[in-house]
């Protein structure tokens, strides 16, 4: 499934690079709305990775990098879910 999610990721990122492909302001919002969520997801499963990697005796640098990732993409999935608000308000005072 992880792998399916990531495909779908990069076949929109392909979609959202092509300036022939119009876009609303709404959908940019939902995309990064999904955008957070994927990447919350990511963070829980490598928290999830981390901690079976310690579990198996995997200690030290790998488990560590795991960690490391896991906090980082929880630190980006609540910046996206910033970005998604602030693209909500400028939609909301053009309105």
């Amino acid at each position: 499934m992880a792998w399916q999610v990531g495909e779908a990721a990069a076949a929109l990122g392909d979609r959202l690079r092509d300036p022939a492909v119009p876009h609303s302001v709404e959908e940019i919002e939902q995309v990064m709305r999904g955008f957070s969520l994927t990447v919350e997801g990511m963070a829980a499963g490598c928290g999830g990775v981390t901690e079976w990697l310690r579990a198996a005796g995997h200690v030290g640098p790998l488990s560590g990098h795991a960690s490391v990732m896991s906090e980082r993409l929880s630190h980006i999935g609540k910046e996206l879910t910033r970005l998604a608000d602030a693209i909500e308000k400028a939609q909301k005072r053009a309105s």
